[in-house]
């Protein structure tokens, strides 16, 4: 981010919403999803496997406060299960998403 995107990003879209910076937010990466009938659902156990229906390899949906905020890669880091950001939102686009939340 340039300089001047940064000052665009402090004087016009943070303008009586500094407080915002601070705040917490959920972050979620969404590996897959799939549907279970109660049926498969209670015959699950350990060791089972769930098909999330996604081709291995293909990116995830990042998720900020149940918005979509970006797409990403799983990967290893330090031995930690972790995203590589490969798409995401511009500044001025997630600052615009808490301004309409408060």
């Amino acid at each position: 981010m340039t300089q001047s995107e940064k000052e665009y990003i402090q004087d016009k879209l943070l303008s009586g919403y500094e407080n915002l910076m601070d705040i917490s937010v959920e972050f979620i990466s969404e590996l897959g999803t799939t549907s279970l009938s109660l049926k498969e659902l209670l015959k699950l156990d350990k060791g089972s496997v769930i098909d999330l229906e996604k081709p291995a390899g293909e990116s995830v949906e990042l998720y900020i406060n149940n918005k979509i905020f970006g797409k990403g890669e799983v990967m290893v880091y330090e031995k930690n299960l972790a995203i590589r950001i490969n798409e995401i939102l511009d500044s001025k686009t997630v600052i615009q998403y808490f301004k309409r939340e408060n």
